[in-house]
């Protein structure tokens, strides 16, 4: 009897790089503060996020993304990890 090898599963996952806040703000002419000031937050946060300090939850992401004309995944830049090792 002949056995299929086992096939391992690999996970693909993704994890943030570069925000891209910053160059969207400059592509519109915005100001951190204004767009701070349009979805609600505190300039430090927006700084924050654009630092990678802090990460905005979907929902300000998704409100920030309204102001700069895009998709909220288009924020930052996103690495592909693929790992069969990695969980998810």
């Amino acid at each position: 009897m002949l056995r299929t090898p086992l096939r391992m599963e690999v996970f693909i996952t993704f994890k943030v790089g570069k925000c891209r806040i910053a160059e969207l703000c400059d592509n519109l002419g915005l100001e951190h503060a204004q767009l701070a000031a349009k979805v609600g937050l505190a300039k430090s946060q927006i700084s924050d996020y654009i630092s990678l300090r802090n990460l905005p939850s979907i929902e300000r992401a998704y409100n920030i993304a309204k102001v700069l004309g895009c998709a909220p995944e288009d924020l930052y830049e996103w690495i592909e990890v693929s790992d069969s090792n990695t969980e998810g």
